[in-house]
């Protein structure tokens, strides 16, 4: 288990799991921390949200698999994927890994420990480590869990996301009770792609998600807004949501500009983009704040042993 890391998970797809730990860990290190992000889902989404995929450094999830296989020290692929921010990619090889970590399962042998091996060398050169896990309840979502301290749970409003939590809190209890990671604390759940007013179903949700989990749980303030056309355009272009503000204010100038001087010009720009870019950016902002801030108050390992 490593003591810096987060695992965002959840057992339904298409809830927010890879945009969340890419501009969380965007956040983070714009903020001056070192992090590194794994990808375990072998969609290798993350490497499109954050560009590298784009950019052809995805090693398709080679490293990480030959790390684990063969118990070699994991040396990131993507160095510098954004300033203070690198990356392990995942793709084809890590199919291969899921088939390879299955039969050591059935044989006892303990992936979790071989991850932590490869990263042995360079744990102490990373402040936070985010793993995006897979949907589904799969060995790669295990040995995200496995290693980490911390794990994050999205949800959208709709009712197979929750049935998807359903499952996700029974893996929790399992991993946790299980003796698989007994640190493992859930830090929250995280509501995404939540239209602003909808208040009431909010209210709702809340109350579904602090059933499912024994003891309560912890909901963050603050939800991701809806926006697809800003989802859209963010993963085209390799961005987080804070670029995308930005790029968003000059697509909006350039269209006043052309407003005035060239309607034709105009016609032909394509669409606009998103109008909720500055709230987007400003919801990751906050719950970067929030997540990493629950992150920071878990007790030490050392005060939970004795």
């Amino acid at each position: 288990m490593l003591t810096r890391a987060i695992a965002v998970s959840n057992g339904k797809g298409g809830v927010g799991k890879t945009s969340i730990a890419a501009n969380v860990a965007a956040v983070a290190a714009v903020s001056g921390w070192q992090v590194l992000v794994i990808d375990l889902d072998p969609q290798g989404n993350l490497g499109s949200d954050l560009g590298y995929k784009q950019l052809g450094l995805s090693d398709e999830g080679e490293a990480l698999a030959q790390a684990i296989q063969f118990e070699r020290q994991l040396v990131p692929p993507a160095i510098g994927v954004r300033p203070n921010l690198d990356a392990v990619p995942a793709g084809r090889a890590t199919l291969d890994l899921a088939a390879v970590l299955q039969q050591r399962q059935i044989n006892g042998v303990s992936s979790a420990a071989a991850l932590a091996a490869a990263l042995a060398s360079i744990e102490e050169d990373y402040d936070l480590v985010v793993f995006d896990c897979p949907p589904g309840d799969n060995v790669l979502g295990d040995l995200g869990l496995a290693a980490s301290r911390g794990l994050v749970v999205p949800v959208r409003f709709d009712s197979g996301s929750l049935d998807g939590l359903e499952l996700m809190a029974a893996r929790f209890s399992r991993v946790k009770a299980g003796g698989l990671n007994p640190h493992l604390e859930l830090l929250g759940i995280v509501l995404f792609d939540f239209p602003l007013r909808a208040t009431a179903l909010r209210s709702q949700v809340e109350d579904e998600l602090r059933r499912d989990f024994a003891g309560g749980v912890r909901v963050f303030t603050t939800a991701i807004r809806h926006s697809q056309r800003a989802a859209f355009d963010m993963r085209r272009e390799g961005i987080t949501a804070a670029e995308y503000e930005l790029l968003a204010e000059t697509d909006r100038s350039n269209r006043l500009d052309l407003l005035k001087t060239n309607r034709a010009a105009l016609k032909e720009a394509g669409p606009a983009l998103s109008q909720a870019a500055a709230g987007i950016a400003d919801d990751y902002v906050a719950l970067a704040n929030e997540l990493l801030g629950a992150f920071a108050e878990l007790p030490d390992l050392d005060e939970v042993t004795t």
